[in-house]
C-alpha cells in the first residue's frame, strides 16, 4: 500500500489552508496536511516529525517565510518547499529560489486548485534533484578514489595530448624521475628525459617516436623497454606501457604512460648472466691453465738448462734470456688464471677499511709519484669493522688502482673515499681523472681477458670481480670519455 504524502502548511490565511486540503482531498486519500500559523509552531513540527512537502507562507505572524526558511537550512532541515506569496512579487519569488524553494504560488483559489498538480510537480523535482546530487557524490567519491590510487601510485602514471606534452603527472613520475609536477607538465618527454650522451639519446627518441606512432593508430603498447635520464642525471631502465586515450567521439586525444624503474631487476639479470658465463669460462680456464702449467715448467727447466752452459755464444745467451722471460710471463698469466678460476680459500677476519685502503695506496705509491698522480684519501668516520679478507680486498683495490693509474698517462688526479650508507653498508669509492671507458665498452670490463692495454691479461677486473662477490660486495662503474671514471664498492653491513 501506498504511504501517503505529509503535507505541512505554515500559513496565517485559514481560509487559504481549508481551500488547499479540499483540492488535495478531491484527488483521492493519498495525502494528509497539518497545518501551523507561525514559524516557530513551524520549527517544532519539523524537528517531530518528517515531512514530504513544506508550503510555507512569505509572511507569518512571527516573521519573514524566506528568514525562517534559513534557518531551517541552517539547522539542518531540508524539506522540499513551496512559497506561499500575496500578489506573486517576482523579486520575492527570485529571492525564495536563491534560497532553495522549488516552486511558488500566489494565495488565491486558482493555486489552490492547482496545488496537487504543483505538489507532485515539486516531489518529481525534488526526486530528480536528489538522483542528481547522488550520482555526483558518487561520481566525485569515484574520482577523488581513483586520483588518490593513480596520483599516489608506485610507478611513472603520464598523460601526455596529442602533441606529446605533458598533461598529467603523479607522485611516482616525481620520484622515479626526480621532476616535481611544476617542472614536467607542459613539456614533451624528450626535452628532459632522455639521455645525455647523445647517440643514445638520439636511438631513445627515435623508439619513442615509433611507438607513439603505434599509439596515434589506437594500438597499446606494452612492456616496452627504454633507458631514462633523472632530474639528477643518473641513467634509469624503464619498463613502459602506452595506452592511447579517446574522447566521447571515440577520437584518440592522448597516451597514458605508465613506466615501472626496472634498473635493479635488469642490473640483477645481467649479473646472473655474467655469473653463469664467468662460470663455465672459470672451468675451462682451469682446465687449460693445468694444462699449459706442466709441460710450461718442463720448457722452462730446459732452458735453463741451456742458459747455464759456458759455450754458449752471446746470441744464444740473448735468445735463451728472452726465452726465460717469456716463459715467466706465461707463468704469470697461468697463475692469473688459476687464481681467477680457483681463487685461494679466504681468511676473514674484522678489520678496520681505511687501513686496508691506506695499505693499498702505500704499496702504488711510488708509481702515483712516477706518473705524476695527485692522490686524496677521505677517511670516513666511526666506520665500524667488517668481516673480510684483508689481502684479498688489497688486491681487489690495487686492481682497480692500477687500471687508474694506466687510465692516466699524463698525469692527473686519484681521489679515494670511504663512507657509510643509510643502511649500515661500508663503501669504498675510487674516481680518476683518465680517459674514461666508452660506453659500448663498459659492460665487458668485467669479462675474462678483455683489456684495452698492450700489456694486459684482461684478468684483473674478472678476479676483483670474483673477490668481491665472495664477500657478498657490489662494485658498480660510472665513466665517461674523456673525463675519467668512478668505481663504488659496497661491502654488507657488517662484512659476509
Amino acid at each position: 500500500m501506498k504511504h501517503p504524502m505529509r503535507i505541512l502548511v505554515a500559513e496565517e490565511d485559514s481560509a487559504f489552508v481549508e481551500m488547499i486540503q479540499s483540492s488535495l482531498k478531491a484527488t483521492g486519500d493519498h495525502y494528509e496536511v497539518e497545518a501551523v500559523s507561525s514559524g516557530e509552531a513551524c520549527l517544532k513540527k519539523l524537528k517531530e516529525d518528517r515531512f514530504d512537502i513544506l508550503l510555507l507562507d512569505h509572511a507569518l505572524s512571527d516573521g519573514e517565510g524566506l528568514k525562517w526558511l534559513k534557518l531551517y537550512h541552517d539547522l539542518g532541515i531540508n524539506v522540499p518547499t513551496i512559497f506561499v506569496t500575496a500578489t506573486g512579487d517576482p523579486q520575492m519569488s527570485i529571492q525564495a529560489m536563491q534560497e532553495g524553494v522549488f516552486d511558488y504560488i500566489n494565495r488565491s483559489s486558482e493555486c489552490a486548485k492547482a496545488i496537487p498538480f504543483v505538489v507532485n510537480r515539486v516531489i518529481e523535482g525534488y526526486n530528480l534533484m536528489t538522483q542528481k546530487v547522488k550520482l555526483q557524490k558518487e561520481l566525485i567519491e569515484a574520482k577523488n578514489f581513483l586520483e588518490s590510487v593513480i596520483g599516489n601510485a608506485g610507478d611513472a602514471i603520464s598523460v601526455v595530448d596529442r602533441e606529446g606534452k605533458v598533461i598529467y603527472w603523479n607522485k611516482g613520475a616525481e620520484t622515479i624521475y626526480g621532476y616535481p609536477r611544476a617542472e614536467a607538465m607542459g613539456r614533451r618527454v624528450s626535452d628532459f628525459l632522455l639521455p645525455a650522451d647523445e647517440e643514445a639519446g638520439y636511438r631513445e627518441e627515435k623508439q619513442l617516436q615509433e611507438l607513439m606512432e603505434q599509439v596515434w593508430r589506437g594500438e597499446v603498447v606494452a612492456n616496452a623497454t627504454a633507458r631514462r635520464r633523472t632530474k639528477e642525471g643518473r641513467e634509469i631502465m624503464v619498463s613502459m606501457t602506452i595506452t592511447p586515450l579517446r574522447d566521447a567521439a571515440e577520437a584518440i586525444v592522448g597516451a597514458s604512460r605508465i613506466c615501472k624503474d626496472i634498473t635493479e631487476q635488469k642490473r640483477t639479470e645481467e649479473k646472473m648472466l655474467l655469473a653463469e658465463r664467468l662460470s663455465c669460462m672459470g672451468e675451462l680456464i682451469a682446465g687449460v691453465a693445468h694444462e699449459i702449467r706442466n709441460p710450461l715448467a718442463g720448457i722452462k727447466i730446459n732452458a735453463q738448462v741451456l742458459a747455464r752452459g759456458k759455450d754458449r755464444s752471446e746470441m744464444e745467451k740473448q735468445l735463451l734470456d728472452s726465452t726465460l722471460e717469456g716463459i715467466g710471463k706465461i707463468q704469470k698469466i697461468v697463475e692469473d688464471m688459476l687464481d681467477y678460476a680457483r681463487p685461494k680459500s679466504a681468511n676473514y677476519k674484522m678489520e678496520d677499511i681505511n687501513q686496508v685502503v691506506e695499505k693499498s695506496l702505500d704499496v702504488l705509491n711510488s708509481q702515483m709519484k712516477k706518473g705524476n698522480i695527485v692522490v686524496s684519501f677521505a677517511r670516513g668516520e666511526a666506520l665500524p669493522r667488517i668481516r673480510i679478507d684483508e689481502h684479498q680486498i688489497e688486491q681487489v683495490l690495487i686492481n682497480i688502482m692500477l687500471n687508474a693509474i694506466h687510465a692516466m698517462d699524463r698525469g692527473g688526479r686519484l681521489a679515494v673515499r670511504t663512507f657509510l650508507t643509510d643502511g649500515g653498508a661500508i663503501g669504498i669509492e675510487v674516481e680518476d681523472t683518465g680517459m674514461g671507458i666508452p660506453a659500448a665498452q663498459l659492460k665487458k670490463i668485467f669479462d675474462p681477458f678483455f683489456t684495452t692495454k698492450s700489456t694486459g691479461t684482461g684478468l684483473g677486473l674478472s678476479i676483483t670481480l670474483k673477490l668481491l662477490e665472495n664477500h657478498g660486495a657490489r662494485i658498480e662503474v660510472a665513466s665517461e670519455e674523456g673525463r675519467g671514471s668512478v668505481f663504488t664498492i659496497t661491502f654488507p653491513a657488517g662484512g659476509i
